[in-house]
């Protein structure tokens, strides 16, 4: 198999993730990736990914604490970004402009001008552009896509996310609006927007927001994003609800299911309602199983190479072949720029006091939340 020779840029919590994703298609005899650097502004960070590297690759990584110069001095086919969201536009229109194929952390970019001008240029370079987008590719939400594609639980009618807890700890960098772009309900709120296209198969329509600074204080840190937020999403005729707070003491809720007119589906269990006094109850396992075993040999291939489960090492080979066969990445860019409209809709909604038109969101016709954060990178 043709080798691509990458570098990795950002070598903070995520990347970890990123390098035993390589680490897992390395031990199952796909190794298509010679990684020849790394870089982190914080040297130290490097070293310790170039370590581990070399510890599965058997060849050191070189040190870089400047990504320009690693572009300039390395001979890279691609490059996997995992910095700050702040930076993803800076970084990705620099390597793609140098000629360089593209993996990036989600969310692509840190409001929706600036995620525009790596769409742009992508396409002016003709490079290719995924992002690192891995819930959709978990045995549980195969399964689940799987399920409601087969019409288990029949027409799909509603779908909820809540997540709510409280934590005293201070978020770092994603407190802070300018580098973050918003909470979890953006950094985690991309995920959770793929998965609700991917497995509704349509398109969020509106959504009316709320958020709220409940503790501006948490852990000696001032935030400057939010703690809390709500919000009802129109996908056509189906109604999301999300609900995601860390200012709720006490009690925690950690929850997604997807209702239908037959039943429902959540990460543990598929019901399916057989009649008025009559439930049929499947260990969502078994079903994957089930799933498994109606699979043709390319789709299985598709989905789990060599039946690896590893997300961040299915979405690496995505990466890959996309780059050598030609295929379209599963999330391009394009889909990520769409995941991302969903979340900034609630933000846009919640300032304006209204629902929202995620289609407006997208084609930049509302900016009032996103107007702070792009008047400080002079977009």
């Amino acid at each position: 198999m043709e080798e691509l020779k990458i570098g990795l840029i950002g070598c903070g919590g995520i990347a970890t993730a990123h390098v035993n994703g390589y680490k897992e298609l390395f031990l199952r005899g796909i190794r298509v990736f010679l990684i020849k650097a790394v870089c982190d502004v914080i040297e130290d960070k490097a070293r310790e990914k170039a370590s581990m590297i070399e510890a599965f690759q058997g060849i050191k990584p070189k040190i870089y604490t400047n990504y320009e110069d690693m572009v300039k001095f390395e001979d890279l086919d691609a490059v996997d970004i995992c910095t700050e969201h702040r930076s993803h536009h800076v970084i990705a229109n620099f390597c793609l402009s140098s000629g360089l194929d593209v993996i990036i952390e989600k969310p692509l970019a840190i409001t929706m001008r600036a995620a525009r001008t790596i769409l742009d240029t992508a396409k002016k370079y003709k490079r290719v552009l995924a992002v690192a987008e891995n819930y959709r590719r978990s045995p549980i939400n195969r399964t689940i896509k799987w399920c409601i594609d087969q019409g288990l639980i029949g027409s799909p009618r509603i779908v909820l996310w809540h997540s709510a807890h409280w934590t005293s700890l201070p978020l770092g960098w994603r407190g802070d609006k300018l580098v973050a772009g918003g909470s979890w309900v953006f950094d985690g709120g991309v995920h959770l927007a793929d998965l609700d296209r991917y497995h509704l198969g349509r398109e969020a329509d509106e959504v009316y927001g709320v958020v709220r600074l409940f503790e501006p204080l948490r852990g000696g840190q001032r935030l400057t994003v939010d703690d809390t937020a709500m919000a009802i999403m129109k996908y056509g005729d189906i109604i999301v609800q999300w609900l995601w707070t860390i200012a709720a003491p006490a009690k925690s809720i950690n929850a997604r299911i997807v209702y239908g007119s037959k039943g429902y589906i959540d990460d543990h269990v598929l019901r399916i309602q057989e009649s008025p006094d009559k439930i049929i109850e499947m260990n969502l396992h078994h079903v994957f199983r089930r799933m498994m075993n109606s699979l043709d040999v390319e789709k299985m291939e598709e989905m789990f190479p060599r039946g690896i489960t590893d997300t961040f090492a299915t979405e690496l080979y995505d990466f890959y072949l996309a780059i050598t066969k030609g295929k379209k990445p599963e999330v391009d860019g394009e889909e990520a720029y769409k995941d991302m409209a969903i979340p900034l809709a609630i933000y846009e909604s919640s300032i304006l006091g209204r629902p929202v038109k995620v289609k407006d969101v997208e084609e930049l016709r509302i900016e009032e939340y996103q107007k702070e954060i792009n008047d400080s990178l002079s977009l």
